[in-house]
């Protein structure tokens, strides 16, 4: 028995489509939405990731059909957009990423894509205000697979470690150890120049 082209194709086709996976389906969440906003970082599939969700919107289209700026069928879903950071192939490599925030089995849930510049996808859920947890698929053999878990990164002040002073000289304070004046600072400042 030969095999038609079309045969061959449509084999391929099915093989392909067996081997991918997708996100999970997202419902309208319930709730108020949590401000993810900020610099997360972690893992996925034990590959260093950095997500920086840079804005974060009440409403946007998910699926469906539309027509210019209308949407005719589908949902309109709370999303963010952001840039999102993976190490493979010895470099980091940046993409724009986008994503919707919906309910998946009870759950606030935290779909992006694409994760990769191949594609893919990371779904996560929300342990707590700080950390995000989940699972993610690229489409290439060396790009991660796998568990995906994101911590949030301190911003502003609260980020940056007090500085103490001596003579003009700032170096950070040492785990532990208080500021307090230190006696002839200026002194010991002239003698060391």
């Amino acid at each position: 028995m030969k095999l038609r082209p079309i045969g061959v194709l449509a084999i391929a086709a099915l093989s392909l489509a067996a081997c991918t996976t997708s996100p999970p389906p997202l419902a309208p969440p319930l709730g108020l939405m949590p401000d993810l906003r900020g610099t997360w970082k972690g893992t996925w599939g034990g590959t260093p990731v950095t997500l920086v969700i840079l804005d974060q919107q009440d409403s946007e289209p998910a699926g469906g059909v539309s027509l210019g700026p209308w949407q005719v069928f589908g949902q309109n879903l709370p999303g963010v957009s952001g840039i999102f950071s993976v190490w493979f192939r010895n470099e980091m490599v940046s993409v724009n990423v986008r994503g919707r925030l919906g309910n998946s089995n009870g759950r606030l849930t935290l779909v992006l894509e694409p994760a990769t510049v191949n594609g893919g996808w990371i779904s996560v859920v929300r342990r707590d205000e700080n950390r995000l947890v989940g699972t993610g698929s690229a489409q290439m053999s060396w790009e991660p697979q796998g568990p995906v878990e994101l911590t949030r990164q301190p911003q502003g002040p609260a980020a940056t470690p007090p500085a103490w002073t001596i003579s003009g000289r700032s170096s950070p304070l040492p785990v532990g150890l208080k500021p307090r004046a230190v006696p002839d600072a200026d002194l010991i400042a002239r003698r060391d120049r």
